[in-house]
């Protein structure tokens, strides 16, 4: 059986070029909550704390990328980006825990 993940080819395709697990982890909820929206509200406090570590090991990635080993600007490009949209559903989960 597929996992939401592969349902959902872009991000599939996103986590298959960055071979990061923890970025994975992040598209997987991604990925679900984009199959069904409605999250309980025990699941949304864990995924939170999880989510948010993760956009910042991100965005720590993509400034290292950008300064230390600017071997692969593809790749820290997309870091950027996967930190800031990760933070966005953050923002999107803190909302719906009020």
């Amino acid at each position: 059986m597929d996992t939401a993940l592969e349902q959902i080819n872009d991000l599939w395709e996103i986590s298959e070029y960055m071979e990061d697990e923890e970025l994975t982890v992040a598209l997987e909820f991604i990925a679900k909550v984009i199959l069904k929206p409605d999250i309980p509200q025990q699941v949304i406090t864990i995924e939170l704390v999880k989510l948010q570590a993760i956009a910042a090991k991100m965005a720590l990635r993509a400034t290292y990328m950008a300064n230390v080993d600017k071997s692969n600007r593809a790749k820290k490009n997309m870091y950027y980006t996967c930190s800031e949209q990760i933070d966005k559903v953050c923002q999107s989960l803190k909302y719906s825990l009020k």
